[in-house]
């Protein structure tokens, strides 16, 4: 199969000018026929309203999604500033775009159904082998618009979900669809045709102490936990710390010792990140959490966390049945950027281990990964989670 794969990136400190080199450098493999696609991610730092007309100028009208990042990823660095962008060429698959605005006025189950039919109205009925979307990582009821894609699209093939994410502020990440800048909204891509798709998940941390059982939940809210106010999990384990949960260092808390939900049927812990402790003793998590599930405080560090990326890389390699790939995606929580810190790139290392030299890597950190998630099952429900790396190898 003939797939061309190009990458661009700036970092110059003119909007205009990163924006035009990132998209001059991804056109430079591309040919004049055949299907052209791209995805652009940048980092907050750089102005869409500025930058995005330029790339869309650039790459000639091709179709282009993306959205904003705490930080890009490469075959040979990890970049907290700048342009990234990836164009594919082939004559041998087929795609199908969409979007949808305004997710909060719809239910989540709705939203993800809508955008669904609006890829499949513009892909026709090629096979297909795989549907990414890219979703504003600040929304609720991820878990629900992924069910309602899946709903329309089926589960016989992966479903991946990556939520836009920003410089930690939690207030500026946005989404790009053709020349459009979005926000609270979802863009979506199907492909097929002559494609290979391999993907791989994992997290890295593990449980402490014995499982409890959730008693009460609203959504994303834990009230209760064993009988006991929900944030006594925290309390028991880490005492006066666990303040800092209600405090401006509840962010590494969180990433440090997010809450793991077991799932039947399933090989790993389902991660959600506490993002805030009620005065009331509940928990604010980023994502729904399933009433009476078993919990556990999880714990990771660097070591378990590289040893997850190099089990994700391999999984995905695995799943490519002794195809060769063109390009290896990654996408990274922007919990495991805050805990490598200036060694993330450690990660990638990893990845690099599994795959020839010279395949290359692309990707971003995102806030929220929605993945098929690792169970006996033979077609893998699509789960959204927290603090994970998912690996897409393509050929």
């Amino acid at each position: 199969m003939a797939l061309d794969i190009s990458i661009g990136f700036s970092q110059d400190e003119v909007p205009e000018k990163a924006a035009q080199i990132a998209a001059l450098d991804a056109k430079k493999n591309l040919n004049s026929d055949g299907l052209n696609f791209a995805f652009v991610f940048s980092t907050v730092d750089y102005d869409p309203s500025v930058t995005l007309p330029v790339i869309y100028n650039t790459l000639q009208g091709m179709p282009i999604l993306g959205c904003s990042t705490a930080g890009l990823v490469q075959s040979t660095s990890i970049k907290t500033s700048g342009i990234a962008i990836l164009t594919v060429h082939s004559n041998d698959i087929q795609c199908g775009t969409g979007h949808i605005e305004n997710i909060n006025t719809f239910n989540p189950y709705q939203a993800g159904s809508m955008l669904a039919n609006n890829c499949i109205e513009k892909y026709g009925r090629h096979g297909r082998a795989i549907f990414l979307f890219f979703i504003d990582g600040l929304l609720a009821g991820n878990q629900q618009f992924t069910k309602g894609i899946q709903d329309i699209l089926g589960t016989v093939f992966p479903t991946v979900g990556i939520g836009s994410s920003d410089d930690f502020t939690y207030k500026d990440s946005f989404q790009i669809y053709q020349n459009r800048i979005l926000r609270n909204s979802a863009t979506g891509l199907i492909l097929g045709g002559h494609l290979n798709v391999g993907i791989g998940n994992r997290h890295g941390w593990r449980p402490l102490g014995k499982p409890r059982i959730i008693d009460k939940v609203e959504g994303n809210i834990i009230k209760s936990i064993s009988g006991y106010r929900a944030s006594y999990l925290y309390e028991e384990y880490l005492g006066d710390e666990a303040l800092d949960l209600q405090t401006s260092k509840g962010d590494k808390m969180s990433i440090l010792y997010p809450l793991g939900i077991f799932v039947e049927g399933n090989k790993e812990y389902l991660l959600r990140n506490a993002l805030s402790i009620g005065d009331d003793g509940s928990i604010v998590c980023q994502g729904d959490v399933p009433e009476k599930a078993e919990v556990h405080l999880m714990i990771g560090n660097k070591e378990t966390c590289k040893h997850a990326a190099f089990e994700a890389a391999q999984e995905a390699k695995n799943n490519l049945l002794g195809k060769q790939p063109k390009a290896i995606l990654v996408f990274i929580s922007f919990a495991r950027l805050k805990l490598f810190g200036r060694t993330a790139f450690q990660e990638i290392e990893e990845i690099k281990k599994v795959f020839a030299p010279d395949v290359p890597i692309f990707g971003m950190y995102s806030n929220g990964e929605i993945c098929p998630f690792q169970s006996n099952e033979r077609f893998k429900k699509a789960l959204f989670q927290n603090c994970s790396i998912v690996v897409l190898a393509i050929s």
